[in-house]
């Protein structure tokens, strides 16, 4: 596949049928809201072009983001099916778009189709984007995505930046001799005004969601790591409403806390601000990358501790589980921190994969290994297994137990946030359950993933079964 001709910047476009989020994620990776964004479809009639620069594996990437209208809708079809035909005359990559809430509709399928037909497949890569991937709820309907032939199948959220680094990635990796001729130490500026390297755009600050039942000790948590009497708290429960961002370093390293509502039962929630408190609270989670769920250590596990923890778990982002209140235990000599932990895990078992971290936010113990822990939490999470190695060791894995005989294929890593894995293989329907459960005990075992949730996905796929894909046709995602 040629790349064309090219002058001071990447060019990529964005299409899709309507209102599968083209200009939100259009807005996500120039940074910041220059494509008007509404629920009803048909908004964007007229290409939108804006340039930028992203930071790649030290690396500044010049690129230039095409936002064009749905393709396939009521509203103004043929004057948007003109407009981007001609924004994929200058193409030199196409992102195409899905919406996991939705699946794979026919239009979806028709439009690529036609994209194929007109040569555009041929002349440049093509990138598949399932967006709004914001649930487990959700990822029963990615399959789909994976049957159409494209090269790479990538997820996200364009709402939330979930798998925005990963699809930049994967972007510059595409675009081949351009992203490899760039220099290490950052482009120089092309007109020549200055002689100063551009600085790396700064590491995005991590988000940590502070959530549980009310009154448990969240908002007295956030104060005791302000050390400051930043958050209201009280015995009364239901005091936050809001989430509340609070800037906090641990070890040197900034982390963003969001003071979250407690949430309590359905039929103990009033109408009004509280049930938006709710919402909101859901709404914190999915922006995170990390969740603290607060347990009380006096009363112990609930079952709206379950539910919330059920949750985290079902959004995708990381959980440490932080028992507090571990001060009114200290006499009680004989029910140790293992036992407790050992409760803790038979009743929520879902959440095996999570550490656990016994404190006092009201005395301000217990938190020194917070920050070490966070750390450690998010660097497992971004660990990236390449194509042949995860393929390979799915092979050798599966020889010990596949009671069903099932054929593997080509196996892939499509997203880190959560990690989520995808085996093309000859019948989904022959994956028994406890073989699906030891390859996610094996991955763990393996890689790590502490405090996140690993997804594993099962394709139906065609292949020869002895044969690993070569490398240059490997997705990279």
């Amino acid at each position: 596949m040629t790349t064309p001709d090219f002058q001071d910047s990447f060019r990529i476009v964005i299409v899709g049928r309507p209102n599968v989020g083209k200009s939100t994620l259009f807005n996500r990776l120039i940074g910041r809201r220059r494509a008007l964004v509404h629920d009803e479809p048909g908004v964007t009639r007229d290409r939108i072009e804006e340039k930028t620069q992203w930071w790649v594996q030290g690396k500044a990437f010049p690129v230039t983001l095409v936002d064009t209208g749905g393709l396939g809708g009521d509203k103004f079809s043929d004057e948007i099916s003109h407009q981007v035909q001609v924004a994929l005359k200058r193409a030199q990559l196409v992102l195409f778009l899905f919406d996991s809430q939705t699946g794979l509709l026919p239009l979806d399928e028709e439009l690529l189709r036609e994209l194929k037909r007109s040569g555009v497949t041929q002349r440049i890569p093509l990138i598949g984007v399932v967006n709004k991937v914001d649930a487990n709820s959700h990822e029963d309907r990615i399959s789909d995505f994976y049957s159409l032939g494209l090269d790479q199948v990538l997820t996200l959220s364009a709402e939330h930046g979930r798998g925005i680094d990963d699809l930049q990635l994967a972007i510059a990796e595409a675009s081949g001799d351009f992203f490899k001729n760039i220099p290490k130490e950052n482009l120089d500026d092309r007109d020549g005004e200055t002689d100063e390297p551009e600085k790396p755009r700064p590491p995005r600050t991590p988000r940590v969601a502070i959530v549980g039942r009310p009154n448990v000790g969240k908002s007295t948590l956030i104060n005791a790591l302000l050390q400051e009497d930043r958050m209201i708290t009280s015995p009364i429960a239901g005091t936050t409403i809001d989430f509340i961002d609070s800037l906090v370093t641990l070890n040197d390293k900034p982390f963003l806390f969001m003071d979250t509502a407690g949430i309590r039962r359905k039929n103990k929630t009033e109408q009004g601000v509280e049930v938006l408190s709710v919402v909101q609270t859901k709404k914190a989670l999915e922006q995170s990358d990390i969740a603290l769920l607060v347990l009380d250590g006096e009363e112990g596990i609930s079952e709206q501790d379950e539910k919330i923890g059920g949750l985290i778990e079902e959004v995708g982002c990381s959980v440490v589980l932080v028992v507090n209140k571990w001060d009114t235990q200290r006499r009680n000599v004989k029910f140790t921190k293992e036992l407790a932990a050992e409760r803790i895990r038979g009743k929520m078992a879902y959440l095996k994969y999570a550490p656990m971290l016994f404190i006092s936010a009201k005395q301000g113990r217990g938190l020194e290994d917070l920050g070490s822990l966070l750390e450690e939490v998010l660097k497992q999470r971004q660990v990236k297994v390449s194509t042949r190695e995860f393929t390979e060791w799915v092979r050798e894995a599966v020889t010990v137990n596949n009671p069903m005989n099932a054929k593997f294929y080509m196996c892939h890593q499509s997203g880190r946030n959560p990690p989520t894995f995808v085996c093309h293989v000859s019948d989904p329907e022959k994956i028994h359950f406890s073989l699906k459960r030891n390859l996610i005990n094996g991955i763990r075992e393996r890689w790590g993933y502490m405090g996140s949730p690993v997804r594993l996905l099962f394709i139906e796929g065609k292949g020869k079964p002895g044969r690993v894909l070569p490398s240059k046709a490997l997705p990279r995602k």
